[in-house]
């Protein structure tokens, strides 16, 4: 009895501990878990946090220093009342940088803040895409895998009939032949359909940070009716609304920033000091005793102007190679946007093709088939060619609508926005 509930409890602290995973598979889920446990996107989270936290520092003074001095003390007896020199000296410096230089620094880290947290939002966008994507694909390779078992059992249905005619003599031996190469195909494709399940689930327990033996339910309806946008809206809207394209514009700003900042290094900066000097009544002393005061200017002088101008050469030539990136992606952009929409636009008219033609078309004519073979008037091969030809028409009508979900999240990801 004891066994038995210590094998409940343990039962019961494993179930408690595993991922509560719906069925079938919504993709709402899928992108709700990868906006949360993404590793990727949670790097990109801490890059903004941390870009954040620079902007205060960027624009604030040095620390001050305090100081301390035991000055002008006798080594013959390290007195501090033998002469009236001796004193414990306090003092307190601050820097000043040239004046403008900190609102620059703010400004820059400012605009590394930026770019990180639009960089944030094109990754959060990608990985949507590539989360539906992944879902898409494993929606595709279980469906795929249920009509070729489908199709399996009618072929052995089919196996059958003929073997079983070929015995009585009012079948070819060709036929029976035909039919188990099919056959032998169709087993040697589930193979391959089981494989895909595998690298589908594989691709997404990545992306949703799961465990990578996750086993997942078979999806929601890969059907998805949504209006496709007017691809001129959309590459009138980029630059407004892509992230990646916000981010390095961020990226030029602040390389903008930096060649100011370094410019403004090149000039004096400034350090103020004030000091006090405790002392002691010493005789002789014509003050008798009284504290000293003072104050200090340290000025940096940056003689070495080569160093100065090539530290402003190398951020100039960093704000050109912001600028290039920044023309470079865009130019990149406005391509993936084009080729996303041609696939999407594809993939639409095969889904609706399909849909309302081909897919119930070979429908019929596999019916058709098996009726007129049925009563002799259409031979084995014939029906046999219909029932692969309506495989293939399903397994086409599958992938298309499983491609028109993977080239809409692609498209989404290139015009960066969501457009469902």
């Amino acid at each position: 009895m004891r066994t038995f509930l210590v094998l409940l409890i343990l039962l019961g602290t494993v179930a408690s501990g595993a991922e509560t995973m719906p069925s079938p598979l919504p993709l709402a889920w899928c992108l709700e878990r990868a906006r949360a446990e993404n590793p990727v996107i949670a790097a990109d989270v801490a890059a903004r946090d941390a870009a954040r936290e620079r902007i205060v520092p960027a624009g604030a003074l040095d620390d001050p220093r305090f100081r301390y001095e035991a000055s002008n003390i006798p080594t013959g007896n390290f007195d501090f009342e033998s002469t009236p020199l001796s004193g414990h000296q306090l003092g307190l410096n601050q820097r000043l940088p040239f004046p403008g230089l900190l609102s620059k620094r703010e400004a820059a880290a400012t605009a590394r803040s930026h770019a990180a947290t639009f960089a944030l939002g094109d990754r959060q966008l990608r990985v949507a895409s590539a989360t539906e994507a992944a879902w898409a694909e494993l929606g595709f390779s279980q469906r795929a895998l249920r009509i070729t078992e489908r199709n399996i059992d009618l072929l052995r249905q089919l196996v059958q009939i003929a073997e079983a005619k070929y015995r009585v003599g009012t079948g070819l031996q060709q036929d029976v032949l035909r039919a188990q190469v099919e056959l032998t195909a169709l087993l040697d494709e589930k193979l391959s359909r089981e494989a895909a399940i595998e690298h589908a689930s594989a691709r997404l327990s990545v992306l949703l940070d799961l465990p990578v033996e996750t086993r997942f339910p078979e999806t929601e309806d890969l059907e998805d009716d949504s209006e496709i946008p007017g691809f001129s809206q959309l590459a009138t809207s980029l630059e407004a609304n892509s992230s990646q394209l916000l981010s390095l514009r961020a990226s030029v700003e602040e390389a903008r920033h930096q060649v100011r900042v370094a410019e403004l290094e090149g000039y004096p900066d400034f350090d103020l000091g004030v000091g006090y000097r405790l002392r002691e009544h010493v005789a002789g002393d014509p003050v008798r005793g009284d504290d000293f005061v003072g104050a200090s200017v340290a000025v940096r002088m940056p003689v070495n102007r080569s160093k100065w101008n090539a530290v402003i050469a190398e951020k100039r030539a960093v704000l050109r190679h912001s600028e290039a990136t920044y023309r470079g992606a865009r130019a990149e952009l406005y391509g993936s946007l084009r080729s996303a929409y041609a696939e999407l636009t594809r993939a639409d008219l095969e889904s609706a093709l399909l849909r309302t033609g081909l897919v119930p078309q070979a429908q019929q004519s596999l019916n058709s088939s098996r009726s007129g073979y049925e009563v002799g008037r259409v031979d084995f091969l014939s029906l046999l060619d219909s029932q692969v030809r309506s495989l293939n028409a399903e397994l086409r009508f599958v992938r298309a609508e499983a491609d028109r979900r993977r080239a809409f999240a692609a498209l989404e990801a290139a015009a960066g926005e969501t457009l469902r």
